[in-house]
């Protein structure tokens, strides 16, 4: 009679299974594929080359799923070694290139201004030009050199003046600055040498009545070669290079001048007349003075906020403290009439001009302020919020916190109508154009987006970097944006990112 040996397995070994080589590779996929997403994200994670959020999660999901499914991969190798190996290596690295391909766009500091030594004295604006980053204070003005940081120049006003507005825009190198010795209406403008610190010229200017303490200071205008400043009856407009006279243009009978700003060749300026009269339009070719159109804001009096948005054709924010007064964007035609108007606000939410939550507009770098909006051709984009965005969280015996979320916006010029919307992590705490795109920032994230489709065009993470609250951001070149703070004394006054 025949005997049978029996086989006798070392306590703990794993029986084969009864598969082919083909399903053992498959069976193998899950655990190499766990393996491999656990091995790059540890890596990204060590090295600290992700983003902040991808690595973490493939790292984290790679060990929970290599958890899962070692049991199922020790039997495939069993049942055939090759084809187990040869499936987990391939799952492996599919699983290793999936999270290369999706750690996120990302930039960190590369260096920051040392902190104000005067804490409570606030930046009030800001330029970039000439390679350098410049921050305004209302005592004085300090440059850094884009490459290093280092400290480029200061400039500070004669005697105990104090800085009151700043041109929204620069030319040739060159900005203009206001600043008074009363520390309300501004009375002397001065160019500075953005590159040097040096001043060319300094003209006096007209002291402008403001009506209203939110109204933003947009009071000189540089477009193209040419700066435009208040006088006491109308306009006056400079050469940028040396302060000489250009042009003038004469306010309508009974009116002052307010406000101004333009582009590179429109000048686009608003005149208050009076507290029961609409304020006056009007829109100037730049080089010569030659008037393109006049026109009229549908407000009783000075708003309490008023701003140029767009030169060419004018496009206005008014927003009047009256409940029942004006609250638009309004687009103006070539002739100075009225061709679309869009409400701020709106049964959706509330489009915001100036960065805030839904309860309040937030006052940050006063002479040269903060926008959440920006115009590009017939399209506005702009930060909307809704009150529910903020919101209190708490459970249990647990510390609450807040949680925000922002979404950006383009509305059509043409018909008032929304095109898009696009949901942000935050709140959006500045919106700004460069070239066809318009780049916002909020907490800890830039993103770009095209302004025609609402396509994100970039999502970039602002590696150990948070705003906060409002800021200027600077587009620098290929990979690199400027923050500056309102209050260099909690965080760094001047980041640059790449």
């Amino acid at each position: 009679m025949a005997r049978t040996r029996a086989v006798v397995r070392p306590s703990g070994a794993v029986p084969p299974w009864p598969v082919a080589g083909p399903v053992a590779a498959v069976i193998a996929l899950p655990g190499g594929a766990a393996a491999g997403a656990l091995l790059t994200g540890g890596v990204l994670w060590l090295l600290d080359l992700g983003d902040g959020s991808s690595e973490a999660l493939y790292t984290i999901g790679g060990a929970l799923g290599l958890w899962i499914t070692w049991w199922p991969l020790l039997r495939s190798v069993r049942a055939d070694r090759l084809w187990a190996w040869t499936g987990a290596l391939v799952a492996a690295a599919l699983a290793a290139a999936s999270a290369v391909s999706s750690t996120g766009e990302y930039v960190r500091p590369v260096w920051s201004a040392p902190h104000d030594t005067q804490a409570g004295v606030p930046a009030v604006g800001s330029w970039h030009d000439a390679g350098v980053v410049v921050r305004v204070r209302a005592d004085r003005a300090t440059a850094f050199r884009v490459d290093g940081g280092s400290t480029a120049w200061n400039w500070s006003p004669p005697g105990r003046e104090t800085i009151c507005t700043l041109s929204r825009r620069t030319a040739e190198g060159i900005g203009v600055l206001g600043h008074t010795t009363d520390g309300t209406s501004c009375t002397a403008a001065t160019a500075l040498d953005l590159g040097t610190g040096r001043e060319i010229w300094r003209s006096s200017m007209a002291p402008v009545d403001r009506l209203s303490e939110d109204q933003a200071p947009d009071l000189i205008a540089v477009t193209g070669t040419t700066a435009v400043l208040p006088e006491a009856r109308g306009w006056r407009a400079v050469r940028l290079s040396d302060g000489k006279d250009r042009w003038r243009a004469a306010s309508e009978k009974g009116c002052t001048p307010f406000l101004a700003d333009g582009d590179d060749r429109t000048v686009v300026t608003v005149d208050q007349c009076g507290t029961r009269t609409a304020p006056a339009l009007a829109t100037y070719a730049g080089h010569d003075g030659r008037r393109l159109g006049r026109g009229r804001v549908p407000a009783v009096g000075t708003p309490r906020f008023l701003t140029v948005l767009a030169a060419d054709p004018p496009t206005l924010w008014v927003h009047e403290g009256d409940l029942r007064g004006t609250r638009a964007v309004l687009r103006y035609d070539e002739r100075g009439d009225i061709r679309t108007t869009l409400p701020t606000d709106g049964p959706t939410g509330e489009i915001r001009i100036l960065p805030g939550p839904s309860s309040a507009y937030l006052s940050v770098l006063k002479a040269r302020p903060v926008r959440s909006a920006a115009v590009v051709g017939d399209t506005l984009v702009a930060a909307e919020v809704r009150p529910g965005d903020r919101r209190w969280v708490s459970s249990g015996n647990k510390p609450g916190y807040q949680t925000s979320q922002g979404r950006i916006s383009g509305f059509s010029l043409t018909d008032g109508t929304r095109l898009w919307s696009v949901d942000t992590d935050d709140e959006i705490e500045a919106v700004v154009r460069h070239g066809e795109e318009v780049w916002t920032i909020g907490g800890g994230e830039l993103t770009a987006v095209s302004p025609g489709t609402g396509l994100r065009t970039h999502e970039i993470a602002t590696r150990d970097t948070r705003t906060g609250s409002p800021a200027d951001l600077w587009l620098l070149g290929p990979g690199g944006y400027a923050l500056v703070r309102a209050d260099g004394g909690r965080a760094a006054p001047v980041t640059v990112l790449r």
